[in-house]
């Protein structure tokens, strides 16, 4: 799997999605999980939850949804067509 970063704003980590950080850092130690002082979403952080994942923004109105898409996310950039067959031909 390629390195992924995600991203935290510190300010929206203290309104609520910290829970979101944590349990990724616990969830997927192999991923580069980090706070920063600002991301430059000013404004986002009163009205939603968010993070960026490799630079892509992913939010939510609740923590738990933030973490759901946030694993989406992950999922949607880490899959490939020939990763995974399921027992079916690939494309």
């Amino acid at each position: 799997m390629r390195q992924i970063t995600i991203e935290f704003c510190i300010s929206n980590l203290v309104n609520g999605s910290l829970s979101v950080y944590y349990r990724l850092k616990e969830d997927f130690p192999q991923l580069e999980i980090r706070a920063e002082r600002c991301l430059g979403y000013c404004g986002r952080c009163v009205n939603t939850f968010f993070a960026l994942v490799d630079n892509e923004l992913v939010e939510a109105e609740t923590p738990d949804e933030l973490c759901e898409n946030i694993i989406y996310t992950i999922a949607e950039k880490t899959f490939t067509p020939n990763s995974y067959s399921g027992g079916r031909s690939t494309f």
